[in-house]
């Protein structure tokens, strides 16, 4: 919930990446790609994965300041925060995760898998 609230620095994974013996854009990518799976696989709801990757942006960003953006993280971010309004044109009963997310997320999830 602290990575929520206060967004997840690089120092924050330090340890991680220590522990792991990964970069840090290799460590935001899993875990992007883990949210991703886990969500389409039905096994983490929208809101639970959409929290997640709000709170790793910032990390993403850090990395992305010094190294080239880290993708899938950055992608699989904009997908995931397309889900979080109805745009104007949209029918009350929209549900914008389903209809502008889901659709980029299986997309990008595909293409890791090509």
């Amino acid at each position: 919930m602290e990575a929520k609230a206060n967004g997840l620095t690089l120092d924050d994974l330090a340890a991680t990446c220590e522990e792991l013996g990964m970069a840090p854009q290799d460590v935001l990518n899993a875990l992007s790609i883990a949210i991703a799976e886990c969500y389409l696989a039905g096994s983490l709801p929208y809101a639970f994965c959409d929290d997640v990757m709000n709170g790793i942006i910032g990390a993403i960003i850090d990395v992305g300041m010094t190294n080239d953006m880290p993708q899938p993280a950055f992608s699989l971010y904009q997908a995931f925060d397309q889900g979080e309004w109805v745009r104007r044109n949209d029918p009350p009963d929209t549900d914008p995760s389903e209809k502008y997310m889901k659709p980029m997320v299986l997309q990008i999830v595909r293409d890791l898998r090509e």
